[in-house]
């Protein structure tokens, strides 16, 4: 608070609080209290205001001063109810109640002051508060100054819309009577129409809900539609809308035929940029910790909806440019440590009740930049709390046999077999297997038919196979691809036979499943570990009616062979492991060959493999697999340099099934592991150069064909997204186009005149015609078509120039002054008009105007010489059209000509002191009919005359003789002028005169014509100044061609010690005193001749002074001169009577006068013959006053040289006695100012001058500054003079550098350095690191610091935990014992020292042995396996699968033999 805001305020009691708002919406009014403590006298206001409840009140709510007005509808006015509205806006009484009686004229103030909140007026948000309208921002708050753009955006730039102007023809006939001339969409704002000519404005409206409304415009009015307001006005010939929006609908505005001339259609409103491109937020960060990167990227966004579009919605608009990715760091403090538990060891138990444990072992670990983990003391982790490392597993109950209903018996009669199908049910009713085998039930048991047979009867029961092949082939399991290599075996094929034994077939492949594309793709056999499925095996579709088989063979040939009891047989004993440990793994069931008597397991070679069930596989883990994550590929880079991103999904995922590869996708929250990163950038190197254009610009006309320009560069990408200017050199390829047509629509018809025909006279004034064209300019040429009447035109022979009838617009009118100016001293710059002949002095600037009437000054061109002139660094045609020249030399001689359009006019330049003939101009060449008025000129009014021009050139002599077109210096010492115009013709040519357009005639005496030329006489003028009562200053004017010295003396003696000369050729004469009167002349001389002029200075004591003037030397030197006298006096400021004692009557007779300075200075006019005399003042003082003002001393000169050196005197109040009193007894009296005078007006000597110091080369840290040092002199007249350094040379010369300091630099801070623990590059090396980041330091970021200086921020260390090796196990078991297995071993990584084994990533950096290998690779040796084979090959039944297998050896010798 300001000390004048503590005054305001003191005096009063605090605010008191705010009361409720005015209104709930809408804007209304709060106001709070203070209490005056002084009695009322205290300064400022007891009450203030703020704004509130500023949201917008519901549409059904209605208009707040509508409601007021409505609150008098039951209320009788003059005894009668109206309804009432509002009245339209009063700006003189804007917060008064002002009603109107709806439907009738009544207008009628109601209420003095509104309600506190309501607005003004419809379309501002100012508002009333205590009757007194307030100004309020868009912003909703009171004295803002906030405002809406064009686009309505409060505060805006107008970057969210644009600009949409034009103009339309629509060519409306009686059989095409409506047009649509403008389609407007919704939100646009300051909608303006206007339309001249008979058609009717028609405007529709579709809403957003679709809804259409259609009005035509017949008469001036307010409308509303589309739930848009606006105002309509027709004129006789013109229709005009306008509204301020924003539109609610989209408007269709068309135009409807009204009468046959067409109607022009003009409009212009702000459009929205509905789709706007919106940087979005940057992308997580790609790592919690250590050090990251985040990328941001940009979408299309529908400003109205705020929903997120394609990107081709935003690329329609041109102004629209996609921001690039921005990238930058993140998460960049390290990482703290945290739990890391390991797998699940395998549950104690597979079932029960009570369920089994399950352990697993949990680490303190610490991550680094890379990513790698490391384990570190567990007291590091106490932050956070331990994870579990025991829990209960497998609760569910262990797997039952169940037996299911006995078959019947396998015979008809006497003694059979049954069976029934026993399987292992789980605690979810599937059948898995798993069951305890040795309490599993019988499948199969002797049966009785007690039934007799007829036959034999067997000694032993049949055994049908048929319905334990069937058991088994139903139970057994299809089995699919997995994303490890397996066999897949297909369908089995059809049994062979339709009755008894047969043989079933199928195909068997090794598979593998490619998790991504879930596809399966075949493989080499060779790529699948396991045993592969049988490719046949045996089937039985019952008895035949003929039973063929084996017996009867071995019977045919008397072999004995009697049927027994079977004693061994196959039964499954127990399962595999389970092939996964969750999501449904597979069991295989172990098939054994059993001795049935004892029960115990033996050789496989005692039971027919004919007979071997099928393999039989149950599911087991059937839990889902912890979720984990997933993630797809990377998608493609989306720049191929600069700054890409790469994308990929990343999903929480549990694995239900294996087989049927059941996915769940869970919430992220269940995956414990560190989400893998969804973008990276990629391509992050410079881009080559290439080419960037900018937006094109408005188009240089809006019809008939334009162009638009646009900027194009030369950029390179860099890699950190940043672009880099360069030349065009730089890219490669054609250069993009800098301009291009447009508007090639075609423009409305206009009319221009033709070309004008031949003159009906061949001299004086005659008539040509021309014939008006109606031309419409198109976008691909100008069409004309005639039209039948004629103009004719009056002219003048030979000038031949066109005036114009009434009605006919004008030409340019070039306003040229035609004199002739010469140069009579130095000057730096000179502007002079078209028209004239000038001469001036060498290397002066010279300004030629150009004024023009009724022509586009920015269309002016010049010529010199008739050669068109265009901008250099000397000539310059600037916008107002007039034409610069800087240091004016011998090449810019000659005539210069203005054009401006059909007008022109010439100008003349001549330098003096040198050949001033104008270059590139014949001497026998005719000026041009422009230029013939601006000189002397002579007219010839008889056909085929010609005129003789001379050269033009300067002249100094007594009698001059010259010709027109020439010029001449007439000095005083000129007698004579002779001026010849030479002109030839048949028959002779009539000669006559002008002079400034008016005509000479003979009697004109010569004296009037020449004194065109008076300002170039030389000649010296005297002007006397009065400066104090004891100074006087003689000011000389002596002009003259050159420039001519100025010397002072005195008669009779020669100049006082206080007469000073002064460089400007004035003489001052300081203290003047009695002894200062007499005679005082000068002279100024030149190389032409010399001039003198005098006056007398008289000085007298007491009240009466007389100064007494000769005009000697004037009538001689000047024709216009002027006499200045002043009037001394030594006491109190006088009051002055000037009196004239001439041989005149007096003053007023003939003498021209006036008085200057109160009476003090009398200028007269030495013109007149009758001048000479004595001239007195007197002074005149009250006797009545005691006091008055008197001169003092004068004080110091301000400079000691150049041109602003100037004194002043010193007033003080004195008595009559001269006695110094106070100013108050002098304040009645006017006093006398005081005016500065010059001094020490001379050329001040040689010195070093310097300019304002360089900003420092470093933005921080230390640099150097700059500075120009130069040898300058100031001389009198005040300019400054460049030297050479010697000139100076007496004087030190001033620094031009000097060191600076700015603010300190920001510079790298590192943290310390982390743990000896990072990944390892050797036995003994690591990697240790630490943050290293650019600071200031107040501790503020910054990314300025040098990176060439840039610390280190990962370096090599040696950690014994380093020190690891790779340390196989010994090799498994061969999966087979012959033909070609696997067998695998462990391999783990081992510290040397301590034999701990750490995780394989610390041995990353050394080859890790193998892990598989191949193994017994030998082929298989075939055995027989009963000893029967010898018959079997004696029989040649080999062919028979079942002999074959059992008698391998003795059937591969019979195939070898054969």
């Amino acid at each position: 608070m300001t000390r004048s805001d503590e005054d305001r305020d003191a005096g009063w009691d605090a605010w008191g609080p705010w009361s409720d708002c005015s209104r709930t919406c809408g804007g209304g009014a709060s106001y709070s209290l203070r209490r005056c403590l002084n009695g009322g006298s205290c300064e400022g206001k007891n009450i203030r205001y703020r704004a509130c409840s500023t949201m917008d009140c519901p549409a059904e709510s209605g208009d707040f001063r509508a409601q007021q007005c409505s609150a008098h509808n039951d209320i009788k006015y003059q005894g009668v109810t109206y309804e009432w509205v509002p009245a339209p806006y009063d700006p003189s009484a804007p917060c008064a109640l002002r009603c109107q009686a709806k439907g009738r004229g009544l207008t009628v103030e109601l209420a003095p002051k509104v309600l506190d909140g309501t607005r003004c007026r419809a379309d501002a948000f100012d508002m009333c508060i205590s009757g007194v309208c307030q100004e309020v921002g868009c912003d909703r708050q009171l004295a803002s100054v906030a405002r809406e753009d064009n686009c309505g955006v409060c505060g805006g730039d107008g970057s969210t819309c644009r600009l949409v102007r034009g103009q339309a023809l629509p060519h409306l006939t009686p059989e095409q009577s409506l047009k649509t001339v403008l389609e407007v969409p919704v939100g646009s704002r300051f909608l303006r129409l206007n339309a001249k000519g008979p058609a009717t404005i028609v405007i529709e409206t579709v809403s957003l809900q679709g809804k259409k409304e259609e009005i035509s415009l017949g008469s001036t009015g307010s409308y509303v539609i589309g739930n848009t307001s606006f105002e309509f006005q027709r004129g006789t010939d013109r229709q005009t809308l306008r509204t301020r929006g924003p539109l609610n609908a989209d408007y269709i505005i068309k135009m409807k035929y009204g009468g046959s001339k067409d109607t022009v259609v003009q409009f212009l409103f702000y459009q929205p940029i509905r789709y706007q491109w919106r940087e979005t937020d940057f992308f997580p960060c790609s790592v919690t910790c250590g050090g990251g990167y985040q990328l941001n990227s940009a979408e299309c966004t529908d400003i109205q909806s705020n929903q997120t579009l394609p990107e081709h919605h935003c690329n329609s608009y041109p102004e629209n440019t996609k921001p690039t990715p921005k990238l930058k760091e993140c998460n960049m403090d390290p990482c703290p440590e945290s739990w890391e538990p390991g797998p699940w060891t395998q549950c104690s138990v597979s079932c029960g009740e009570g369920g089994g444990w399950q352990d697993r072992s949990v680490l303190c670990v610490e991550e680094d930049t890379h990513g790698q983990f490391s384990q570190v003391e567990e007291w590091k982790c106490t932050h956070s709390p331990r994870p579990i490392t025991r829990q209960i597993c497998n609760t569910f109950a262990c797997p039952q046999w169940v037996a299911m209903e006995w078959s019947q018996c396998t015979v008809t009669c006497g003694r059979g077999l049954r069976y029934r199908v026993v399987l292992c049910i789980d605690h979810r009713g599937q059948h898995i297997g798993g069951c305890e085998a040795s309490l599993k039930p019988h499948v199969k048991e002797d049966c009785l038919v007690p039934i007799a047979c007829h036959k034999p009867r067997e000694s032993l029961p049949v055994e049908a196979k048929v319905p334990w092949l069937k058991q088994a082939h139903e139970l057994e399991e299809h089995k699919t691809a997995t994303e490890d290599p397996t066999f897949v075996p297909g369908p089995w094929s059809p049994c062979s036979a339709t009755c008894g034994a047969g043989r079933q077939t199928r195909e068997v492949k090794c598979r593998v499943l490619l998790s991504f594309t879930k596809t399966e793709v075949d493989l080499p056999e060779g790529e699948c570990g396991e045993d592969k499925p049988n490719l046949e095996r045996p089937c039985n579709q019952g008895p035949c009616s003929k039973v063929p088989g084996i017996s009867s063979g071995l019977e045919d040939h008397g072999a004995p062979y009697i049927q027994t009891e079977e004693v061994y047989s196959w039964d499954y004993r127990g399962f595999t492991a389970c092939s996964a440990t969750c999501a449904a793994g597979k069991q295989k069931a172990v098939v054994r060959c059993v001795d049935r008597k004892q029960g115990e397991e033996v050789e496989d070679s005692l039971c027919d493999s004919s007979s071997r069930p099928p393999v039989m596989i149950r599911i087991c883990d059937p839990e889902p697999c912890p979720p984990r994550w997933e993630v797809t590929v990377w998608t493609g880079c989306s720049a191929s340099c600069g700054v890409g991103i790469q994308t990929r999904s990343v999903f929480c995922m549990s694995l239900l099934s294996i087989d049927q590869q059941d996915i769940l996708t869970v919430s992220e929250d269940e995956c414990r592991e560190f989400k893998p990163s969804i973008l990276q950038p990629c391509n992050q190197v410079d881009c080559p150069p290439a080419w960037e254009t900018e937006p094109w610009q408005q188009c240089s006309q809006s019809c008939g064909g334009g162009v638009q320009v646009r900027k194009v560069y030369c950029k390179q990408l860099l890699s950190t997204g940043a672009y880099r200017m360069l030349g065009d050199k730089s890219c490669w390829g054609a250069k993009p186009a800098t301009n291009r047509s447009c508007s090639n629509t075609d423009c409305l018809p206009y009319m221009a005149g033709g070309e004008w025909g031949k003159c009906s006279v061949s001299c004086g004034v005659g008539i040509q015609w021309r014939e008006p064209l109606c031309r419409q300019l198109t976008g691909v040429a100008t069409k004309k078509v005639p039209v039948k009447y004629q103009v004719k035109q009056a002219v003048r022979h030979p000038a031949k120039a066109r005036g114009y009838n009434p009605g006919v617009k004008q030409c340019p009118l070039l306003m040229g002054e035609h004199h002739i100016y010469i140069q009579t001293r130095k000057e730096k710059r000179l502007r002079l008009t078209i028209g004239g002949h000038a001469y001036l002095l060498p290397n002066t600037s010279l300004v030629i105007k150009c004024p023009v009437r009724r022509f586009p000054r920015e269309y002016i061109r010049w010529r010199k010489d008739g050669r068109l002139l265009l901008n250099s660094k000397r000539l310059v045609v600037s916008k107002s059209g007039s034409l610069k020249i800087n240091s004016v030399g011998a090449e810019d001689i000659g005539v210069y000509k203005c054009v401006a359009g059909p007008a022109s006019d010439i100008f003349t330049l001549q330098l003096i002191g040198r050949d001033s003939r104008p270059t590139g101009r014949p001497s026998t060449a005719s000026p041009s009919p422009d230029s013939q008025w601006m000189m002397p000129s002579c007219h010839s009014h008889y056909p085929s005359s010609e005129l003789f021009w001379s050269q033009i050139r300067l002249i100094f002599q007594k009698n001059i003789n010259i010709s027109v077109g020439q010029s001449a210096l007439v000095t005083n010492t000129t007698q004579s002028l002779t001026v010849l115009c030479s002109a030839n013709g048949f028959p002779p040519p009539i000669i006559f005169w002008n002079k400034d357009g008016v005509f000479l005639h003979a009697d004109t005496p010569i004296k009037e014509v020449i004194r065109y030329l008076e300002n170039f006489i030389d000649h010296s003028i005297i002007y006397t100044m009065l400066l104090s009562p004891y100074s006087l200053f003689f000011f000389l004017r002596p002009p003259g061609v050159p420039q001519p010295n100025v010397t002072w003396h005195r008669k009779n003696g020669p100049l006082d010690a206080g007469a000073v000369s002064l460089q400007s050729g004035s003489l001052w004469i300081r203290n003047v005193s009695l002894h200062n009167q007499g005679t005082y002349s000068c002279t100024a001389t030149n190389a032409i001749g010399n001039s003198t002029a005098s006056t007398v200075l008289q000085v007298y004591g007491g009240l009466m002074h007389q100064l007494r003037i000769t005009s000697h030397g004037w009538q001689s030197s000047s024709l216009n001169s002027l006499c200045e006298c002043a009037c001394m006096y030594t006491g109190p400021y006088p009051e002055i009577l000037v009196v004239a004692q001439t041989r005149s009557p007096g003053l007023d007779q003939g003498l021209q006068y006036r008085m200057l300075v109160g009476g003090r200075v009398l200028e007269v006019n030495t013109l007149q013959e009758k001048f000479s005399g004595r001239y007195r003042c007197q002074t005149l003082i009250n006797s009545t006053r005691q006091f008055g003002w008197r001169f003092g001393d004068w004080t110091a000169c301000s400079a000691s040289c150049g041109n602003r050196g100037t004194w002043l005197r010193r007033i003080w109040c004195v008595s009559l006695d001269g006695k110094d009193v106070q100013p108050t007894m002098c304040q009645n009296i006017p006093k006398p100012i005081t005016s500065p005078v010059p001094c020490n007006r001379q050329d001040c000597p040689p010195r070093w001058s310097v300019s304002e110091w360089s900003k420092c080369s470093a933005s921080c840290g230390s640099g150097w500054k700059q500075r120009q040092v130069s040898c300058q002199q100031l001389d009198a007249r005040g300019a400054k003079r460049t030297l050479t350094a010697a000139a100076c040379e007496r004087m030190s010369r001033p620094a031009d550098t000097e060191q600076c300091t700015a603010n300190n630099c920001p510079t790298w801070v590192t943290s310390p350095w982390g743990k000896c623990s990072g990944r390892c590059l050797g036995p003994a090396t690591t990697v240790q690191k630490r943050s290293v980041t650019c600071q200031h330091t107040n501790g503020s970021s910054y990314t300025d610091c040098a990176l060439w200086d840039r610390p280190a921020s990962v370096r090599d260390c040696s950690s014994d935990l380093c020190d690891v090796e790779w340390r196989p196990g010994a090799w498994r078991a061969c999966t087979v014992v012959c033909g070609s297995g696997f067998q695998s071993r462990r391999v783990d990584c081992v510290h040397r020292k301590s034999g701990r084994t750490l995780a394989d990533q610390h041995c990353a950096w050394l080859q890790r042995p193998s892990t598989w290998q191949h193994c017994n690779t030998a082929s298989c040796e075939c055995k027989d396996t009963t000893q029967y084979c010898s018959v079997v090959k004696r029989l040649k039944l080999c062919y028979v699968d079942m002999y074959k297998h059992r008698c391998c050896g003795s059937c591969s010798q019979d195939a070898d033999s054969t």
